[in-house]
């Protein structure tokens, strides 16, 4: 409990750092949101007046400090440009964004853990090699550009859905889904290659250790030793990197949504950010880098319950 507490700690204060860095970012980089609003032709009394509306003439602190209170009470602001709350104008933008980073967790785990049971326990074959080396080339691929060819070959070409023809899903969930597989795809794919090749270099080298010989003394088939000892053993790494995975996965949606034409948090972030919209921009950068944290600590967390070497240095 002890850890835990540690890890929630350190979860919290550096999620009121980032808050800060971000506030002050948006403080002192050039743009100035009455502007946006009124355009460059309006009166010096006219901008004046709506930096007061707007609070922009406080000090930093002040400022800071009653967004900080407002945001740990769930008000997330007035949006500049939208006219609306920023938690109503994100309420149906995040789960789309959600969606299709938990669709693309999903295919990345369940490519890339049977590929790379088979190509570690096929070392050296054929296959292996030619999955070795497709690798290679998707890992080179970005995301977006993935986007591209599987919108030109599933959409364009096999016709297997309609490019731009986004449907939400309050309308439709079902073709929600449909539609949310293939940018999903183009997310997973680099990342899956990235695994595969991980788990296979893992795996290869804890068959080298001294408990994989023990464990075949003790009458253990090649399936056992493999599935029972090295996979587990093999998987630590995998899950810090799925963690850092997930995380990168919300990030780069960001660029997979405008290719797609995807109407989610990547949208309104950058239309925002042209606006000079910082209450919806401070909200959502805020809100990402908290899924960040916090899916950061419960990797440690479960890195600590399944790895016993690091739940006795706890305990010392």
């Amino acid at each position: 409990m002890k850890y835990v507490g540690k890890k929630i700690l350190t979860m919290l204060l550096t999620l009121l750092l980032v808050s800060f860095l971000v506030f002050l970012c948006f403080t002192v980089i050039p743009g100035d949101p009455a502007v946006a609003k009124l355009g460059t032709e309006a009166s010096p009394e006219a901008l004046a007046a709506l930096r007061e509306e707007m609070g922009l003439n406080r000090p930093f602190m002040v400022r800071y400090m009653d967004w900080l209170l407002s945001f740990m009470r769930g008000n997330l602001g007035e949006s500049y440009s939208y006219e609306s709350s920023v938690g109503e104008l994100l309420g149906d933008k995040v789960p789309i964004t959600i969606t299709m980073s938990l669709m693309s967790m999903l295919m990345i785990v369940v490519i890339s853990i049977p590929l790379g049971l088979y190509t570690a326990h096929h070392e050296g074959g054929i296959l292996d090699k030619v999955i070795y080396a497709a690798g290679q080339v998707i890992m080179a691929v970005p995301a977006f550009f993935a986007g591209i060819l599987i919108t030109l070959l599933f959409g364009i070409i096999l016709k297997l859905f309609t490019p731009g023809g986004y449907v939400s899903y309050s309308k439709d969930f079902g073709a929600f889904l449909a539609y949310m597989f293939f940018p999903s795809l183009a997310i997973a794919l680099p990342k899956s290659a990235m695994t595969v090749k991980l788990l296979r270099s893992g795996m290869i080298e804890e068959k080298k250790q001294d408990y994989v010989r023990t464990a075949y003394s003790r009458g253990n088939n090649t399936k056992g030793v493999l599935y029972k000892h090295v996979l587990k053993n093999a998987l630590l790494p995998i899950i810090t990197f799925l963690g850092m995975t997930f995380t990168d996965i919300i990030a780069g949606s960001i660029v997979v949504e405008q290719v797609f034409g995807i109407p989610g948090i990547g949208r309104i972030l950058l239309t925002s950010i042209s606006r000079r919209d910082y209450p919806v921009v401070m909200a959502v950068i805020v809100c990402l880098a908290a899924v960040v944290i916090v899916v950061s600590t419960l990797v440690d967390l479960l890195y600590q319950r399944l790895d016993p070497r690091i739940r006795l240095e706890v305990r010392k």
